[in-house]
């Protein structure tokens, strides 16, 4: 079951484009948990997607290789700090209240969201973050497993400086 959530949530991320311009939760099965077999689909995937894990309050337990290459902390540096190192100052607090509302009800929140690595590097990745339950259904951790989506936004940077300009040529005649 995909929920839209509130309008608030969605305006945050407005600057996403049209296409990107708000957040989803999808109902999660307590019955699923963090197995072998999910783990080895975690492996495949350690390549391409930039993972990390928190406990419960949100600090970090794991950081794969590409999540330390993308933010330029060395993975010492990121283990039991919260996942806050990286939160970008312009992401209205609502956003963030909006995601642990979604996950601790045991619920995947998805959104684009920029970020900022060490030295104030910006990223921006497609996110997605849900709650591992262990057997008995309690949450026991989250995992966030994000998508580098750079090169979108600059292409949905480019198409708005081009419509202003093209706005402003217009007006201007």
């Amino acid at each position: 079951m995909i929920n839209v959530k509130s309008p608030a949530a969605a305006r945050a991320y407005s600057y996403a484009g049209p296409k990107h311009a708000g957040v989803s939760g999808i109902q999660k099965d307590p019955a699923m948990s963090y197995t072998p077999d999910n783990a080895q689909l975690l492996n495949a995937m350690q390549n391409v997607m930039v993972i990390s894990t928190t406990d419960l309050q949100g600090n970090i337990t794991y950081a794969n290789d590409l999540f330390c290459t993308l933010t330029g902390f060395a993975r010492e540096e990121l283990i039991g700090q919260p996942h806050s190192i990286v939160r970008h100052p312009d992401v209205p607090k609502a956003v963030y209240k909006d995601m642990w509302d979604t996950i601790k009800a045991g619920k995947t929140w998805t959104g684009i969201v920029p970020n900022l690595g060490k030295g104030g590097v910006l990223y921006v990745v497609d996110t997605t973050v849900q709650p591992l339950f262990d057997a008995e259904g309690n949450i026991t951790s989250y995992i966030s497993i994000r998508r580098v989506v750079n090169d979108l936004m600059q292409n949905y940077d480019l198409v708005e400086f081009s419509k202003e300009k093209f706005d402003d040529f217009y007006e201007a005649a």
